[in-house]
Parts: structure tokens; C-alpha cells; sequence
């Protein structure tokens, strides 16, 4: 096997272990915003007719949460720092990036730091963090891998 065509290994690696984590760790949310206008409205930053609690429980309650259905890899590039970026979009709905600088000491895994929960210009639904993380393994067929190396 020549060197290229073990980086090109390496890259479907990482694009699986990083498909199976996202899938694992990850859902998209999502919020009515004109619900949510209402509802700070209502709060009125602790002034108005509802406790703290109540503001958090009635935006918890406008809050969809969807599962990952279709990861789409899209890239690589190499940042100033020499990290390797993952580009990908999930669903059809969000573009995101994941940075690769370390391996874990422990696991020999690549550590991954995904840039979820950051308000993206025209995207109104956000990747973030399960409550409830799953241990499996991610059907193939809703992963798109990029073989095109990296940029």
C-alpha cells in the first residue's frame, strides 16, 4: 500500500469514527422563535409574570429535537495551527466543522472539538449534546464519505 492510499485510509477513518460519535452524542434542536420572542417577552428578564424556573421549563418545551439521520462529509483542510477540519452537513440542514489536534493518550482516538450550539447565520437549527448519549453503531448507508483528500 503506497502512501497515498494510506492517508486516504486514515481520512475514511476518521470520517467513520467522527460519523459514529456525532451520531452517538448529537441532535439537532431547534426553536419556534416567534414562541420564544413571546415568552422573554413574558420574562421580561425576571421582572415580568413568571419565575426563573418557569422561563426555563416553557423554552425547554418550545425546543424540537430531531436525530441524525444523514451525515454528509464534505472536506478537509489544515488549519495555521496544522489541525486537520472535518467539514460535513448533517441532515440537510446544518454545515459544521470538526477540528482534529490530539489523540487521547488513553485511546489512541483522535479527540475531536466540534463547533455545536454556535448560532450560524440563516440556520435555525443548532447541533447540540444529547442528554441521553447511545453506544451505536451508525447505519452506513445514512454516511456520504468525501474522498477527495484534503484541501
Amino acid at each position: 500500500m503506497d502512501r497515498r492510499e494510506k492517508d486516504n485510509e486514515e481520512l475514511r477513518t476518521i470520517q467513520t469514527d467522527l460519523a459514529n460519535y456525532l451520531y452517538n452524542h448529537y441532535e439537532i434542536s431547534t426553536v419556534d422563535e416567534k414562541r420564544e420572542k413571546e415568552i422573554f417577552k413574558e420574562f421580561n428578564q425576571g421582572k415580568g409574570d413568571m419565575t426563573e424556573q418557569e422561563f426555563f421549563e416553557r423554552l425547554d418545551s418550545i425546543t424540537e429535537y430531531i436525530d441524525i439521520e444523514k451525515i454528509e462529509f464534505t472536506g478537509f483542510s489544515v488549519t495555521p495551527m496544522k489541525s486537520l477540519e472535518v467539514h460535513f452537513e448533517i441532515n440537510d440542514l446544518l454545515s459544521h466543522t470538526a477540528t482534529l489536534g490530539v489523540k487521547s493518550a488513553e485511546t489512541g482516538q483522535w479527540i475531536y472539538r466540534i463547533d455545536s450550539g454556535i448560532e450560524k447565520p440563516v440556520q435555525d437549527h443548532y447541533l447540540s449534546r444529547k442528554d441521553q448519549e447511545t453506544n451505536r453503531s451508525i447505519p452506513m448507508n445514512i454516511v456520504t464519505f468525501y474522498d477527495g483528500g484534503i484541501d
